[in-house]
């Protein structure tokens, strides 16, 4: 038996394949069993990276790479001339998939049954940790191929088992070779048979076939989370070829194809269609007229109509690890949402033919939640219907489908809520949209637009209409019925907390020979000023609708998000601690962006049909990056500060003073944000106790440095980016990153159907002008004759409702799989002790969360959480069950 294991062994440095599998038997530790053959085996090295101490923090820095020892030998008697041999196996578990090896549909699937027979499905290779301490070379491969051994739920279970010599030292990583024709995605690698117990690699990755690819992939033990300077020499080649990869250095410029992995720049100059139609072009958002976030470079062609545009597709090209895994059940939201947008929408576009037409009355309106809307059969019917359980209804004696709306929960607790001038404004504090308000600090008011384009500057809004009370922007738009007003609503703080309304200013721009037409509404107590008073407030709530959707949601969170995704895969490798501690904030977002430039942000898409700017949604969204966005104020309490609702008052709970006290999305907010600035600063002083680490950390450097000039390259030059010198620095910007991507997303993403899926209460659409601008006799008589036919005119039309109602219900939604903030620990952060305990700290305070919010929507004083009919303000609660709640915080912009 000792002859043999050398045998197998051959050298220390030579690569080994295993084929003989040996079984791991328990002994009592000797070494040998009663004939005196050695069967048991016994680890009891202790994996030591070599490490750079900092003192005086050197103690502190060691204890940061001990918890990643991972070396072992076995028990064999130590007799001269036997090398030491033991035993290690690997367990590789494999989520099943759709179109994976797994798949019935694949051409190759009987080539991949035979591989597996074979027992050849992965080619595994352990890599040390560190180089040979006599050459300085990397140490040769230990190799084995992985066989299926077992199936549980949705994951099947691989195994190979290595014999790994003394000398060989401590694994750092693991290679792997896809021998099937398919890709699969593996979702971890965990090492048994070690001393200091088992350790594991987290996957969740595409793995190309070899067929495909021949470069092998690699993927790090999550104990081995380092800086760059402390990389194992072993493991530093592999370190920064992943990145190089990642990055594309090298690779041709070509269409990015499904199995590739890189992460590019480049500008949003897909969202036209030229080649389609010359009214579908779209100017190049990512210039200096229109400056915008980068997102991630496709590399398709450009578009013969326009040499600046790229050409559109079906199948827009994420990195692959960045798309939706398609699990056996099919649960994820983002298929819920393309099916809406490619089945359903289209159905409505046939069912309702006319386009223009809206609610001939209001209980047409409450139809859609009652009675629903007849669809013509669905391809996929059965698919849709499995998915879709809240808005599709099968019909037993008709082969139509049902689309019918469940009631949003403002209606259900208060049929006439949305006509209110209290709801009207407890909204900006505690509604979908809470992020456009702001303190009036100048008077008079005056508008900052260019008045040789947009007339005289002075707001209409008077102190003498200020006094009674107290005692836009403009381009031809066609194909679209809408009016685009500029607006501007002010608000009275009352003594009892709550806002009142006191004026509304609608703007019209000089246009077609026309001079500007302005005028003021307030609340009145006779029938022509309250139905002019509520005809404004619908046009004031359109206009609020697009910014949040363009501005507040799109652009502040979805769109500025995907620079720092970019950034992070190509600058950060995976062994980088702050990789990890931001990789469960990025997940899914690349792919519902790319799902956004399909159907909702483009040409003729879902935002230009319903909303009222129209063709110009993007531009706009663009002018508003240009002149508001800034990335020191995306910081909560910078937000505040900046729009007025706060100032700093070290006195104060969260250290501000909020201009008004009972501000729903402020106080919860701030306590999220707090728990998430704590749980950055235990993460980062741990990896960098001393200052200096910062800014000699390369890998973080170059990540901030491309996230600021290729990420946000129109804003690369501005004075405000903040520095990245010392810990303190890395904190607030991680802080700022994650708040966005988590509560930022949550507070104006998943209250949508709640709030608006009532089309009265928040329409996204101005249809028709107001009745008193330059009425004719006819028009004036037929607005006194029936008023209600003038609001009605002015919703969205009963295919723009439909179509919104139905994108709003499912990015509601979430999805079965959702990560809520701190629920799931991640693999690296339970690797390392003081990291895991951080992190429960972390849980635990979110988990105190759910019950001060709860407790402040039971206070009767916080008038605008309570009282009759109000919803209570659950979007920043941190969990939520799966489906439409208006409650959940998840890690990530996954919808």
């Amino acid at each position: 038996m000792l002859n043999q294991l050398n045998h197998h062994h051959r050298t220390p440095g030579s690569p080994l394949i295993t084929r003989a599998k040996k079984a791991f038997i328990a002994g009592d530790g000797s070494g040998s069993d009663a004939s005196g053959n050695p069967t048991s085996f016994l680890s009891h090295n202790t994996l030591a990276f070599p490490v750079k101490r900092h003192k005086p923090f050197c103690s502190k820095r060691n204890s940061v790479n001990s918890v990643g020892q991972i070396k072992a030998v076995a028990g064999e008697s130590s007799t001269a001339g036997v090398v030491k041999i033991n035993r290690v196996k690997a367990v590789i578990t494999v989520q099943m998939t759709v179109g994976g090896i797994l798949s019935d549909l694949s051409f190759t699937r009987p080539l991949d049954d035979i591989t597996d027979l074979l027992g050849k499905s992965l080619l595994l290779e352990l890599v040390a940790a560190e180089t040979d301490p006599k050459t300085g070379l990397p140490k040769d491969t230990i190799k084995d191929y992985a066989h299926r051994s077992g199936q549980k739920a949705d994951d099947l279970t691989y195994l190979a088992e290595f014999e790994v010599p003394e000398d060989f030292g401590s694994i750092g990583a693991v290679l792997i070779e896809n021998e099937h024709h398919e890709e699969m995605f593996v979702e971890s690698i965990v090492i048994e048979g070690l001393s200091i117990g088992t350790c594991s690699a987290t996957c969740n990755s595409w793995v190309h076939s070899k067929f495909n690819n021949p470069v092998k992939r690699v993927f790090f033990l999550d104990k081995v989370a380092c800086l760059p300077s402390d990389t194992p020499s072993g493991l530093k080649t592999f370190r920064e070829k992943e990145l190089s990869i990642l990055r594309g250095d090298g690779v041709a410029v070509k269409p990015r194809e499904k199995i590739d992995r890189i992460y590019d720049y480049d500008v949003y100059n897909d969202l036209g269609d030229p080649d389609k139609d010359p009214e579908l072009a779209r100017p190049v958002l990512g210039t200096k007229d229109y400056p915008y976030p980068r997102r991630c470079k496709t590399g398709r062609a450009r578009t013969k109509a326009d040499p600046l545009s790229e050409s559109r597709s079906s199948d827009i090209y994420v990195p692959r690890d960045e798309a939706f895994s398609e699990v056996k059940n099919l649960t994820f939201s983002a298929k819920t949402v393309y099916s809406v947008l490619h089945a359903v929408t289209p159905s409505l576009q046939t069912t309702l033919i006319d386009k223009d037409l809206g609610f001939p009355y209001f209980t047409a309106i409450e139809t859609l939640f009652n009675e629903g809307i007849n669809l013509p059969p669905l391809e996929s019917k059965g698919f849709l219907g499995n998915i879709l359980p809240r808005l599709l209804k099968s019909l037993e004696d008709a082969q139509n489908n049902i689309l019918r709306f469940e009631t949003p929960e403002m209606i259900e607790r208060d049929k006439f809520a949305w006509i209110r001038d209290e709801e009207f404004c407890r909204q900006t504090l505690a509604g979908l949209n809470p992020l456009s308000i702001t303190l009036v600090t100048e008077w008079p008011i005056t508008s900052k637009l260019d008045p040789e384009v947009y007339g005289p500057p002075e707001s209409a809004i008077t102190k003498e209409v200020i006094e009674r009370q107290i005692r836009g922007y403009f381009r031809e738009l066609t194909n679209l019925r809408t009016t685009l007003y500029g607006s501007r609503t002010l608000m009275y703080l009352t003594p009892t907390g709550t806002l009142r309304p006191l004026a509304i200013e609608l703007v019209r721009p000089p246009s077609n020979g026309k001079p500007q037409w302005k005028r003021v509404f307030t609340p009145c107590w006779d029938a022509t000023g309250a139905w002019l008073w509520k005809l404004a407030k619908m046009h004031a709530l359109a206009h609020d609708s697009g910014y949040h959707q363009l501005v507040s949601h799109w652009l502040r969170t979805h769109c500025c998000t995907e620079p720092y995704i970019i950034a992070t895969n190509r600058q950060l490798s995976k062994m980088h601690p702050i990789h990890n501690l931001l990789h469960p904030h990025f997940r899914y977002t690349m792919e519902i962006n790319a799902l956004a430039r399909e159907a909702l942000i483009n040409s003729g898409g879902i935002i230009e049909s319903s909303f009222s700017p129209g063709k110009y949604s993007m531009e706009l969204s663009s002018i508003a990056y240009g002149q508001l966005w800034r990335f020191d104020r995306e910081a909560l309490p910078a937000d505040l500060i900046a729009r007025g609702m706060a100032v700093e008052d070290p006195d104060s709970p969260h250290g501000l003073k909020l201009s008004v006290e009972d501000y729903p999305y402020a106080n919860d907010g701030l306590i999220l944000w707090d728990i998430i600035k704590d749980w950055v600063t235990n993460y980062v002083n741990h990896y960098y106790p001393e200052e200096n680490l910062v800014e000699s950390d390369k890998e973080i450097q170059e990540w901030w440095t491309e996230i600021r000039t290729q990420g946000h390259a129109d804003k690369k030059d501005e004075a405000w980016w903040p520095v990245l010198k010392t810990p303190q620095d890395l904190i607030g910007i991680l802080t700022t990153i994650i708040w966005v991507a988590s509560g930022h997303h949550a507070a104006v993403n998943f209250g949508q159907y709640d709030y608006a899926g009532y089309i009265p209460n928040r329409g996204t659409i101005a249809r028709v002008k107001m009745p008193c601008e330059d009425p004719t006799d006819d028009e004036w008589e037929a607005f006194k004759r029936r008023p209600e036919d003038e609001l009605l005119s002015t919703f969205p039309s009963q295919i723009q409702a439909s179509q919104v109602m139905a994108v709003l219900d499912v990015l509601s939604n979430h999805s079965p799989d959702e990560e809520y903030i701190g629920d799931k620990m991640e693999p690296s952060f339970e690797a390392v002790p003081q990291i895991k305990a951080a992190y429960e700290k972390f849980s635990g305070k979110l988990k105190e969360l759910e019950g001060i919010i709860d407790l402040r929507n039971a206070d009767e004083t916080r008038k605008n959480r309570n009282g009759v009919g109000v919803i209570p303000y659950n979007l920043l609660k941190p969990f939520s069950k799966a489906g439409v709640t208006s409650m959940g915080v998840p890690n990530s912009i996954s919808i």
